[in-house]
């Protein structure tokens, strides 16, 4: 998934389901235990690098990162993702800081998983990014 398609299934799921804009913002992923359950991540904050690779950054993390943390809403992250990218960044791939490690010397590693599909779930009022191990039926 490259950040472009990020923009394009938020609008894609905003048009079919307006009530969405308002749904907490997360990245998910299947458990590794093969039990087809999710787990779920809100995300606080994103970036990118000189890579020509794009992050988010799940909540309690940003400021690893020194990048302010905020409670997006849907509708508030795409826009703050269109008025921070320009059309190169929209080609980047984009990844979710699945772990995150804090080295003695005080530096970050990180585990970064690849997005590759996007999701919602009305009950708990999130819209959320897959990463991770996909199932055996994804397409």
């Amino acid at each position: 998934m490259i950040v472009r398609h990020i923009i394009e299934d938020l609008e894609s799921v905003f048009e079919s389901l307006p009530e969405s804009k308002e749904f907490d913002l997360a990245f998910a992923s299947y458990l590794e235990d093969d039990s087809g359950k999710i787990e779920f991540r809100t995300i606080e904050a994103f970036h990118w690098d000189d890579d020509e690779e794009f992050f988010l950054v799940p909540s309690g993390c940003a400021k690893y990162y020194s990048l302010d943390p905020v409670q997006f809403k849907a509708a508030d992250f795409l826009t703050a993702l269109k008025n921070k990218i320009n059309t190169e960044i929209e080609e980047y791939c984009a990844y979710a800081r699945a772990r995150i490690k804090i080295a003695k010397d005080g530096s970050t590693v990180s585990l970064n998983s690849p997005l590759w599909g996007t999701g919602y779930h009305e009950n708990e009022r999130l819209l959320y990014f897959y990463h991770g191990k996909q199932p055996n039926n994804a397409t």
